[in-house]
């Protein structure tokens, strides 16, 4: 069995507008992140993932060994972006870093790593907006097959930068700051309300065997990433098909009946192919359940949403009792939830997805 058994989070409800952009989007983000970067000194991905690394935490882990210990970076690119910006014109965001080979993802998960006290195995995962999710079928991996006690998961990506909201503005992949001025507001499931604005976050999470774990969380039971056939690799099939194959595969090695599934982590950008896809994938798949979103709340973080977004969950539910509503909503909604919910019966499934026809799944309970 693997146990959740520490984490932290840092995520921002603090929303601007990035005027200057080339596409004028609203962002979710730490302001201060960005303070002195334009020095070469400071790296604004690094700066939020400081937000999750809590000294008193690092230092019980490194100093704590229970054996064989795994570090994963989540990042969900292999080269964090904000040092050569798309954008010809200089806007807020840009800057130039002094030392190079630290953007380079592998490079500052090993000197993380080493401060953790986690040097069996270090690797990184660059699965695009899957990435720290898909994390989670490398720790049952570790743990289950190759004699791994711990393991430790930080997830954070450089989402708030000229090259990230470049890109996603011209794919018109997130909520624009016209599309806003006509009375859009960020939602998901909803047929007047969509889509997502960009936001920091990060979140660190500790698995361990069940025989070094001292004061387990959560369970996690199963976890599994698919691919879909699509000739888009930046779109989603109608049918679902990558999110069933990542449910079902998630089900199957957890061993956990569908109708054991009571609440649903969506990915939830709000996107109209999205919306499509997952409500698709999840009525194929499922039985009865309730379905919340996270990122209307917080933005979309990118590689660290799908792992992050869970921990708000769990958050919500052992602290509040409660299955948060997906904002903005203007259908009354029993499963995609209008309203909050008391929380049901049964496991967490979690679903993420990623450009390039990813999708990962993962089941979670929190009956210790």
């Amino acid at each position: 069995m693997i146990y959740l058994t520490h984490y932290r989070t840092a995520y921002s409800t603090t929303v601007e507008l990035m005027a200057d952009a080339t596409y004028p989007q609203k962002v979710h983000w730490f302001p201060e992140t960005y303070d002195r970067v334009k020095t070469g000194m400071f790296y604004a991905p690094h700066r939020i993932a400081e937000k999750v690394l809590d000294p008193i935490l690092v230092k019980e882990l490194r100093e704590n060994p229970v054996g064989k210990t795994a570090f994963i970076l989540a990042s969900g690119n292999s080269h964090f972006a904000g040092i050569n910006p798309r954008s010809k014109a200089p806007t807020r965001l840009s800057y130039e870093y002094k030392f190079l080979p630290f953007t380079l993802t592998q490079v500052y998960a090993g000197r993380t790593a080493q401060a953790l006290g986690a040097t069996d195995h270090v690797v990184t995962d660059a699965t695009a907006c899957a990435s720290s999710l898909k994390a989670l079928m490398d720790v049952q991996t570790l743990i289950n097959y190759y004699g791994f006690k711990r393991v430790v998961v930080l997830t954070v990506e450089d989402a708030v930068t000229n090259s990230v909201l470049d890109f996603f503005g011209e794919a018109r992949a997130c909520l624009s700051w016209k599309e806003e001025q006509t009375g859009i507001l960020p939602s998901a499931f909803d047929s007047t309300n969509y889509g997502f604005y960009v936001g920091q976050g990060a979140a660190l999470a500790v698995f361990e065997s069940d025989d070094v774990s001292i004061n387990p969380i959560a369970i996690l039971k199963g976890a599994y990433t698919a691919s879909e056939d699509h000739s888009n690799a930046i779109g989603q099939r109608e049918d679902g098909q990558g999110f069933v194959r990542a449910i079902e595969g998630a089900l199957n090695i957890s061993c956990t009946p569908a109708e054991r599934i009571g609440i649903v982590k969506t990915h939830g950008t709000g996107t109209k192919t999205n919306n499509i896809a997952e409500k698709t994938a999840l009525k194929y798949t499922l039985d009865k359940y309730v379905a919340t979103s996270y990122k209307q709340k917080i933005g979309h973080t990118m590689g660290a949403s799908g792992l992050l977004e869970t921990l708000l969950l769990i958050d919500d539910i052992v602290s509040d009792e409660r299955v948060p509503a997906i904002v903005n909503r203007t259908e009354y909604d029993e499963t995609f939830l209008s309203e909050d919910a008391s929380v049901p019966q049964g496991d967490i499934l979690s679903i993420a997805a990623g450009m390039g026809n990813v999708y990962s799944a993962a089941v979670l309970s929190l009956e210790i």
